[in-house]
């Protein structure tokens, strides 16, 4: 042959492969191949004409007269999406399952926590503190985020928002203890102990709570006592600042030093 008949043999051979190429790429495209259908066919092989079961599956074959070999030119690909699709709907509808019963754990963890610490807000049954009966001692967990209480010495002056709304920590209540350590009377020491806490999250901060309404707390001699105990200007001082009548005369004799 010579070499002008051979480069017209190679390119006519050319433009049939081309066509024969041209003419798969529309097949594949009319029965809906893509490349997410052709991953999740894989090495997967169609097992019987009949029934459409493949190697992958979901179909497996059952037929009675046994199974029905394709046609050696018969790529089965029509079989094969078809089994590819049912597969991926049932990897998606498992994913989905999954994510909902993730999604429902979660919340119900959520709702559990949110629950245990009401209850521990709402104990009342806590132990009790000091020895005239009016004040209990109540632990309250608080998790990363804003604590939404001002401190006033080692009262609590105002509730502002966050977690102490939530954990119904009320003005009034009296800081002792962070993570199992007594704290002194002092702000700045007991900020720097619950920053120290969050490291490690939770901080258990146990409080003075009066077990009743028409108690309040007194800054100087750090004892709980109805309000009547107090003038009309020191509980407007409010807490961490007012004194009961007793240590308030006591500042103005005097007598009552640092």
């Amino acid at each position: 042959m010579s070499r002008a008949a051979a480069s017209k043999a190679s390119k006519e051979a050319g433009k049939a492969n081309a066509h024969i190429k041209a003419e798969q790429k529309e097949r594949e495209k009319s029965l809906g191949l893509n490349g997410t259908i052709k991953s999740a066919i894989g090495a997967d092989v169609l097992m019987c004409k009949a029934c459409g079961a493949t190697q992958l599956g979901p179909t497996k074959c059952e037929c009675s007269g046994g199974r029905v070999k394709p046609a050696l030119d018969d790529d089965g690909l029509a079989e094969l999406i078809a089994a590819a699709k049912v597969r991926m709907a049932a990897n998606s509808e498992a994913n989905r399952q999954e994510t909902m019963r993730k999604s429902e754990a979660v919340a119900k963890e959520r709702a559990n926590k949110k629950d245990a610490r009401e209850e521990a807000a709402n104990d009342l049954t806590a132990e009790y503190y000091g020895d005239d009966g009016v004040e209990c001692f109540q632990i309250v967990e608080f998790g990363i985020g804003k604590l939404g209480m001002d401190i006033e010495k080692n009262a609590i002056s105002k509730i502002t928002e966050g977690q102490a709304v939530e954990l119904k920590v009320a003005t009034g209540w009296v800081i002792h203890r962070v993570n199992g350590e007594d704290v002194p009377a002092d702000k700045k020491a007991i900020v720097k102990a619950v920053s120290s806490g969050m490291k490690a999250p939770p901080v258990k901060i146990g409080f003075r709570v009066p077990l009743t309404d028409g108690f309040a707390h007194c800054a100087a001699c750090n004892k709980f006592f109805s309000t009547d105990k107090f003038e009309e200007a020191q509980l407007q001082k409010g807490p961490g600042k007012q004194m009961c009548g007793s240590c308030e005369e006591f500042a103005d004799m005097g007598d009552f030093g640092d």
